[in-house]
């Protein structure tokens, strides 16, 4: 099977206060944590879209992913995952396409791996954390038309609710960890002391 990999670094950072894709996490910049734990499963099929400091992002990138510009990133991160998938459907025919969202830095290759692996090319596969189905999720091409209409700053998550009956899932808590504002950065008291990152629930 076909099957790409599509992270999604558009964000403005309003609640950041600026980039957090380039914050420093462990010495490297954020958003490499996510395309460097896809990178080994999507040779020449990984794809981040970039919107808010796309300029400065870039160069970070290129070397591991297709950039993938959104010029409409204000309206939220799920036109990000329209223009994205839109725009890879335009690369050629996939089976199957890997939303991952860059701010969730604890996720690795093996976590990624094991939604490609539950993947029968028919049924979506989503991780499961929080209490429920979130991204990361492999959506089929079939549920690529339900991809494309997603507007506003809800992400995929209404959709894989809706998806609930069919979906494939697989425990992931370490999805549930994110980056959302300074404190939640590694380095951060709050890490310190052990405490997860907010969990965004509508992702």
């Amino acid at each position: 099977m076909r099957i790409a990999g599509l992270l999604l670094a558009a964000g403005g950072g309003r609640r950041f206060g600026g980039c957090k894709q380039l914050a420093p996490v462990d010495g490297k910049p954020l958003v490499r944590h996510g395309l460097e734990a896809l990178a080994p499963l999507f040779p020449g099929h990984l794809y981040v879209v970039l919107g808010a400091w796309r300029d400065q992002i870039r160069p970070r990138v290129e070397d591991l992913a297709e950039a993938i510009d959104h010029e409409h990133w204000r309206d939220g991160l799920g036109s990000s995952i329209a223009a994205g998938v839109t725009q890879i459907k335009s690369r050629g025919r996939y089976d199957g396409i890997l939303v991952g969202l860059a701010d969730q830095f604890r996720l690795t290759t093996d976590d990624y791996a094991r939604l490609v692996d539950r993947f029968d090319g028919d049924q979506s596969v989503a991780a499961h954390y929080a209490g429920s189905a979130g991204v990361p999720a492999l959506f089929a091409s079939d549920r690529y038309p339900l991809l494309e209409q997603l507007r506003g700053d809800r992400g995929a998550k209404p959709m894989l609710q809706q998806l609930a009956a069919e979906l494939i899932t697989v425990p992931m808590p370490a999805a549930a960890q994110d980056i959302d504002t300074p404190a939640d950065l590694p380095d951060s008291k709050g890490e310190a002391d052990g405490q997860a990152s907010r969990t965004t629930s509508d992702r």
